[in-house]
């Protein structure tokens, strides 16, 4: 049986080095594909607060259908910090619809340096007064 020279065991320095660029390119794609993931799953869960945030908002500053009006108010969240909120309460047409009003309430935050917001539009119907006493 013939025995193999020392010089040829083993691998070259060329094989060595074509296999690490190609184990860096692997490992660098699965660095970024992870940190996007880290960016989406934080952007989901400043989403899911800014949800939770409206239903607080509605709850803690109700629209009273009694007094409708036009206006438009803002706050922000004592023990959610950097979220703040602002509702716009707006007349859709007063001559075809009356008591028909658009209700803007949105939740806005910074998000690396931008900001981001989290909307909802919602139509609030609030009859007269006196087109409720005629109809009966």
């Amino acid at each position: 049986m013939k025995s193999i020279p020392a010089s040829k065991k083993g691998m070259t320095l060329i094989e060595v080095l074509i296999a690490m660029v190609i184990l860096s390119v692997g490992v660098s794609s699965l660095m970024l594909a992870m940190s996007r993931c880290l960016a989406v799953v934080r952007t989901a869960r400043n989403r899911d607060v800014a949800r939770g945030l409206i239903q607080r908002v509605d709850i803690e500053n109700p629209i009273e259908s009694a007094d409708m009006e036009e206006f438009s108010e803002s706050g922000d969240f004592e023990d959610t910090e950097g979220y703040t909120w602002f509702r716009e309460t707006l007349r859709v047409d007063e001559e075809e619809r009356p008591g028909l009003f658009l209700v803007t309430t949105r939740i806005q935050w910074s998000e690396k340096g931008r900001d981001a917001f989290e909307e909802i539009t919602i139509y609030k119907y609030t009859p007269d007064a006196e087109s409720v006493t005629r109809a009966f």
